[in-house]
């Protein structure tokens, strides 16, 4: 990828007018009930699943659950790309709104369904929703938080809002229980109250506010006069994601995104429905218990990235992502054979690996990329790993099928994928953070005149 600069409009951080603070208010909110309304589904799965179709066939449940699955995630991969080109274009505070409320109205409508097609139609709006915010939301924190140590910890706090969100799932599961598998999916309309924080409180980020004015006097200037760099500017970003200069670090990420969405989201994600199996009954409590450890796992996954991070090179931090991940998934379906604490232990560190990718490549695709495409590359990067996921949801119901009904052997299949994200590690590029002073630009301190550093990511070709 070609070099950053002022001109080039990388990353701007030498002011951020207070934003930080609300920023990753919005956005640590926003991704926290982006987790609990898509966690609500694989813990309702069973008993809504099953009460919808009026059956307790093992096989039955999991062909049509793995299907509604495959809906949600193929709303995931469309609302990533969408609303990543939108956001590039228009704007991020409007599109994050946009986005949480749509995730937060349909996870509500999903209380009200009568078959699984309505329930297949309400998560595929979900996942529209939740694919948008997340391929967003971080991307919108990252601009708006300085590169270095403060990103790396901004991104940490927002990681841990995705296993704070599991856990608010799990408590709800405690509390609407015995009640019925609706109501815990009306709990997920709950979200649409950010939107009103984020109207009131946040702004765009600097660095695209300084894109768009630059945009507009572009646009009053012949096209013959302009320069690449800034043609690059008013150019549609998802062809410019796949110029000869980014291609190779958008297959990359999306690689790396892959194996992360699949292995979670089509592998991780049936341990509730394989704790049911275990137990042999509706088991609430102990869906609950293992749900709420594997998010207390990622919530100290996501602590351990800046140290991470900032010591060690993004290949090597994704290389023990993905080996944690594989270990770690492939023993707990395989190993475990009844129920008993060692299935919550088991949870706890799932979670902490999991998490671990998602997290890194977060940071990873901020200091990456450039402003006029950042949000674009994010958003195909998760996308085409929830397409495949996606896919690998329908073919876990044949899975399940071939196994005589083990979702636990399926699942454990699934988890084979960690294995492309770790061959895709040795391929990272690693992104270098550079302070230049420029001539054209020099902001000064208000107090002492002192030219302040403008801060822009550049990405090395070796």
């Amino acid at each position: 990828m070609a070099s950053s600069t002022l001109r080039d409009h990388g990353v701007l951080l030498a002011k951020t007018r207070g934003t930080y603070l609300p920023t990753l208010i919005a956005t640590w909110l926003g991704e926290c009930f982006d987790a609990m309304d898509a966690t609500i589904y694989f813990i309702a799965m069973y008993p809504a699943v099953s009460q919808l179709l009026a059956t307790k066939d093992a096989v039955q449940i999991g062909w049509h659950g793995s299907s509604i699955l495959f809906c949600f995630m193929l709303g995931w991969a469309i609302g990533s790309v969408v609303f990543g080109c939108v956001a590039d274009k228009l704007g991020r505070k409007n599109t994050l709104c946009l986005t949480i409320l749509l995730y937060a109205v349909a996870c509500g409508l999903c209380a009200l369904v009568q078959t699984t097609w309505e329930l297949a139609l309400c998560r595929f709006a979900v996942g529209l929703g939740i694919g948008g915010e997340i391929a967003l939301g971080a991307v919108m924190l990252g601009e708006t938080s300085r590169p270095g140590k403060q990103r790396a910890w901004s991104m940490a706090a927002l990681g841990t809002s995705f296993g704070v969100g599991c856990m608010l799932c799990g408590l709800f599961n405690f509390g609407t229980g015995d009640l019925g598998w609706r109501y815990l999916f009306a709990v997920g309309i709950i979200p649409a109250l950010i939107t009103f924080y984020i109207r009131m409180k946040i702004s765009e980020p600097e660095c695209f506010e300084e894109l768009q004015k630059k945009r507009y006097d572009l646009q009053q200037m012949p096209k013959i006069l302009l320069k690449k760099h800034e043609r690059d500017m008013l150019a549609n970003p998802f062809a410019l994601a796949f110029d000869k200069r980014n291609r190779r670090s958008v297959i990359i990420v999306t690689l790396l995104a892959t194996s992360a969405i699949v292995g979670y989201w089509a592998g991780v994600s049936w341990i509730p429905a394989w704790i049911n199996q275990l137990t042999g009954h509706e088991a609430v409590v102990e869906r609950s218990n293992a749900t709420l450890c594997m998010s207390v796992g990622g919530f100290l996954g996501a602590l351990l990235l800046p140290f991470m991070v900032t010591n060690l090179r993004y290949s090597t931090v994704f290389k023990i992502g993905f080996i944690g991940s594989l270990v770690t998934s492939i023993s707990t379906f395989m190993l475990i054979k009844t129920y008993g604490p060692a299935v919550n232990i088991c949870a706890f560190a799932v979670g902490v690996a999991t998490y671990i990718p998602f997290i890194a490549l977060q940071i990873y695709i901020v200091d990456a990329f450039k402003t006029e495409l950042r949000a674009t590359a994010s958003g195909i990067a998760w996308s085409f790993g929830r397409i495949i996921a996606g896919l690998a949801a329908l073919m876990t119901g044949p899975l399940i099928a071939a196994f005589g009904g083990s979702y636990g052997t399926a699942a454990a299949c699934v988890s084979l994928i960690y294995l492309l994200g770790l061959a895709a590690s040795f391929f990272v590029r690693q992104p270098v953070i550079q302070a230049e002073h420029s001539d054209r630009r020099k902001p000064r301190n208000a107090q002492s005149g002192a030219h302040v550093p403008i801060v822009v990511a550049v990405q090395t070709q070796s």
